[in-house]
């Protein structure tokens, strides 16, 4: 049996398309409207630029070291009282806030950063590989998973942020054998189109939100959090093996 193992297939990079990048592909299209004017994205702009196109008058990177010419922000998301608020017609701010510990404080800067009426494009990730000594992205800081998220947790997470139920949309994706393909690291373009598509909520894998800010936002001031991590030394992505870093 294939799934007979304790590791992933292809040595955790799969020759194709992650599954989770097949289902914010189609949030995206769905949503490609939102991503104009003056857009932000975590990173760097790749994907503004693809969906934005002639849509935007600039595209800007927020990251927490100017690892790249494209990160025109440097701040940790989860503290960025520097950073002027009301600046951005959109943020897309994909596979990210499972490795930020305060991720309350991190989503009301992301929406704080929007002008009224500007619209957050983000996932919550439902399912993901773990980093037991941290991993090393070549960005500055090691990277560590703290959250798995339920559609549950991520309402309350928006409604905790003044936001109601027609400030924003979930889109939850996945169902029980994408979920398992997806840890095995099975590329999306071996499994069929029913496959991919079925949603069974009691098996989500990867949650998309669409919050647009509203006109009248004011909440309280975030309550600052940290958290523990243990003192290790992180392994190095490795590019050609994915985030297992399995050694060539």
């Amino acid at each position: 049996m294939q799934l007979r193992r304790f590791t992933p297939l292809y040595r955790g990079r799969p020759p194709g398309t992650f599954i989770v990048r097949y289902y914010w592909a189609r949030f995206l299209d769905r949503h490609r409207a939102d991503i104009r004017g003056l857009a932000l994205e975590i990173g760097g702009t790749a994907t503004i630029r693809a969906y934005g196109g002639h849509a935007l008058t600039s595209a800007e990177a927020l990251d927490i070291t100017a690892h790249s010419p494209e990160v025109t922000i440097v701040t940790d998301l989860s503290r960025a009282d520097a950073v002027a608020g009301e600046q951005f017609d959109c943020f897309v701010l994909p596979f990210t806030l499972h490795v930020i510990a305060d991720v309350e404080a991190a989503l009301h800067h992301s929406i704080r950063l929007l002008k009224p009426g500007g619209v957050l494009l983000a996932t919550f990730s439902c399912v993901d590989y773990q980093f037991p000594t941290g991993l090393d992205m070549g960005t500055g800081s090691a990277l560590w998973v703290h959250w798995c998220f339920t559609p549950l947790q991520v309402h309350n997470l928006l409604r905790r942020l003044a936001l109601g139920p027609e400030h924003y949309q979930l889109e939850v994706y996945g169902n029980l054998f994408a979920r398992v393909a997806y840890e095995m690291c099975v590329p999306a373009e071996q499994l069929t189109q029913t496959e991919l598509d079925r949603r069974d909520p009691g098996h989500p894998v990867l949650i998309c939100v669409r919050a647009q800010r509203p006109a009248e936002w004011n909440p309280p001031p975030p309550l600052y959090r940290d958290v523990w991590v243990p003192d290790a030394s992180p392994h190095r992505h490795n590019p050609r093996t994915g985030f297992y870093s399995i050694p060539d």
